[in-house]
């Protein structure tokens, strides 16, 4: 659970109401799947609008504190495998049950909105309501420690209980975590989960990055002896003005109408030569900068060669030794599998005329499988 003030409510709303548009910072998040995301409850106020008109509803005596806590946010959901074993419907049916809950307890004309993300790595619901008590803003009744610890025991027993969830160990060392803690442990949890490459591959990744760090340090070599090669030309160009001994005269002749040797004169020199050493030494900083960005941009570039190349050899494989299921797979995915195809290849070595018949397969398929659309109280907007 998370609380927000009124400066930090608009960037969660952004979040959490996302299109296939949003620019997300989250890389787990798949943009061709946010289409699946879907409303519990779902309002036709933005957040703010909503917040600020159910302020007015509680006439309250007086307006409320700048610092005070407007809404409070849950992200509800389980691991990977719970979501496996149940169909959309359920699925469907296991969030309306978390979101009546809250309902009942907090009040639904306290919900700001209660919406299902299906595009990341698990489907969770983000549940976002006013911490409101007896007609006034009241977080730190509503959400302290002990407040908090029962509502856990009290949410398991009505609802996850009914799933099948265990409740974590009450008073153990799992701390509550914030939304983005939660992510980024969702993140780390796949990342593991999904890791097989092998030894070797590992070794040769490492081989790679041992070249690349070698040819960085050529480079970085390269452009150290262009700094040395532009003190030098500077070094000249110092000793070619001091060559000239009437530079310090022709200076102050330029002020005052006369030839005379004076420390002003070979003070402006001083200063030029100062500005010029200045600049060189920016000089020097951007070169290393710019070294190690085309360095960064060497590794991302062979990390996505060598992703592709694994790729299109497992394509390759499975295209070879399954052909029909390559087919199916493709008619069902054609965007993400055709930059993998020569252009103009089939899909799989098969017959034109069993191609066809796979191809209106998956169509019959498709029409078999679309949902009907269910009526529910918790789907309807206000």
């Amino acid at each position: 659970m998370e609380k927000y003030h009124k400066t930090d409510i608009y960037p969660v709303e952004r979040e959490n109401e996302r299109d296939e548009n949003y620019e997300a910072n989250n890389p787990q998040i798949d943009n061709e799947r946010t289409k699946d995301n879907y409303h519990v409850i779902g309002r036709c106020y933005s957040y703010t609008e909503f917040i600020n008109k159910r302020i007015d509803e509680l006439d309250l005596p007086t307006k409320p504190r700048k610092d005070a806590v407007l809404m409070a946010s849950f992200v509800i959901g389980s691991d990977g495998e719970f979501f496996k074993g149940l169909s959309r419907e359920q699925q469907e049916d296991f969030f309306a049950d978390c979101t009546r809950y809250f309902a009942d307890k907090y009040g639904e004309d306290n919900i700001i909105s209660a919406v299902v993300h299906n595009d990341e790595t698990t489907p969770h619901l983000h549940l976002n309501l006013m911490p409101i008590k007896g007609g006034r803003l009241c977080c730190k009744d509503l959400f302290n420690r002990t407040e908090l610890t029962k509502l856990q025991t009290d949410f398991h027993e009505a609802v996850g209980k009914h799933w099948g969830l265990e409740r974590g160990r009450e008073g153990g060392p799992k701390k509550h975590l914030s939304t983005a803690e939660y992510k980024a442990q969702k993140i780390i949890k796949n990342a593991i989960a999904v890791a097989t490459e092998t030894q070797q591959e590992a070794d040769d990744k490492l081989e790679q990055t041992n070249q690349a760090v070698k040819k960085a340090e050529e480079h970085f070599d390269e452009t150290i002896e262009q700094i040395h090669t532009a003190k030098e030309e500077r070094d000249k160009i110092v000793a070619d003005r001091n060559a000239e001994a009437d530079y310090s005269a022709a200076l102050e002749q330029a002020k005052n109408g006369e030839i005379a040797h004076s420390k002003s004169g070979l003070k402006a020199q001083v200063i030029a030569l100062t500005v010029e050493n200045k600049q060189l030494t920016e000089d020097n900083e951007r070169y290393k900068k710019e070294n190690g960005y085309l360095f960064d941009c060497y590794q991302k570039e062979k990390k996505t060669n060598n992703d592709h190349d694994r790729a299109l050899r497992a394509i390759t494989l499975f295209r070879k030794e399954e052909p029909e299921a390559f087919a199916r797979v493709f008619y069902r995915s054609t965007s993400v599998l055709q930059p993998f195809l020569a252009l103009g290849e089939p899909p799989a070595p098969l017959g034109r005329n069993r191609l066809r018949e796979i191809e209106e397969e998956i169509l019959k398929e498709q029409e078999r499988n679309t949902p009907t659309p269910r009526k529910n109280n918790y789907g309807k907007a206000d």
